[in-house]
């Protein structure tokens, strides 16, 4: 009994997770496509849009240059660097001289900075958009959740602080923790160019040390394999007999 209770550790740890915080419907879109948050600051290379309601042919998609500035025709080029996107609509209203509500400007593409996960992901590590400060839970959801033999107690975010001239910081998170008690002090906010570690179960290292024929049965078994792994699973899928898989 302990043996299979150990054989499906991996596989109820990302269920678990995927149940108590389910990932939005398009969560590859959400993942790479980011909504920002208000306090999200833009710049080099960040993708901009904006509109302007009483002069159209100003309208423009930008890209934030080097030197911090919006590289606009119409009505100038502001620098906008460090500055939220409501800061950016109002200076540009500015330059308009219209009331800021009159000028939209948006975000197409979050260059600047990235969240960088390592562990049990193909490939070996995965960076995905920063968004703003949002907890370690959050991004786990945006992102859609783990991979297959992601260990849930053992997730570190690791600061490197280099543009702040400071120390490398190391935070353990406990999701688990974080997720059944709601505001739990190690569910930090995430800032621009941190790292996530993600600890690997027993039983994804163990399959790694077996021979290829081995493994893929020894991970089907255990839930290490991805479900579209399995032959017909996309049909599975479609008629509802199978749930929509997590972050491979």
């Amino acid at each position: 009994m302990a043996c299979a209770a150990g054989l499906t550790t991996g596989c109820a740890n990302n269920r678990w997770l995927w149940q108590h915080s389910p990932p939005p419907a398009d969560w590859p879109h959400a993942a790479e496509n980011p909504a920002p948050s208000p306090s999200y600051t833009v710049g080099c290379p960040d993708v901009l849009a904006v509109t302007f309601a009483d002069y159209p042919p100003w309208d423009a998609i930008a890209v934030v240059d080097v030197d911090g500035r919006l590289p606009l025709v119409h009505p100038g080029n502001p620098r906008v660097e460090g500055l939220t996107l409501d800061e950016i609509r109002t200076t540009l209203a500015a330059l308009a001289q219209c009331p800021p509500e009159r000028v939209e400007v948006s975000l197409l593409a979050a260059r600047q900075a990235r969240i960088v996960i390592y562990g049990p992901i193909r490939g070996r590590a995965r960076t995905v958009p920063y968004q703003g400060p949002e907890t370690v839970t959050d991004f786990l959801q945006r992102i859609g959740g783990l991979p297959p033999g992601s260990q849930l107690r053992q997730v570190y975010v690791i600061r490197p602080n280099v543009a702040r001239g400071m120390r490398p910081q190391v935070f353990r998170v406990d999701v688990v923790a974080a997720l059944e008690h709601g505001d739990h002090p190690s569910n930090i906010l995430l800032q621009a160019d941190d790292q996530i570690y993600i600890g690997e179960t027993l039983q994804s290292r163990l399959s790694r040390v077996m021979p290829d024929w081995l493994s893929t049965i020894y991970r089907r078994a255990t839930g290490l394999l991805p479900e579209d792994w399995w032959p017909f699973s996309k049909l599975l899928q479609a008629t509802g007999l199978l749930p929509g898989t997590l972050l491979k």
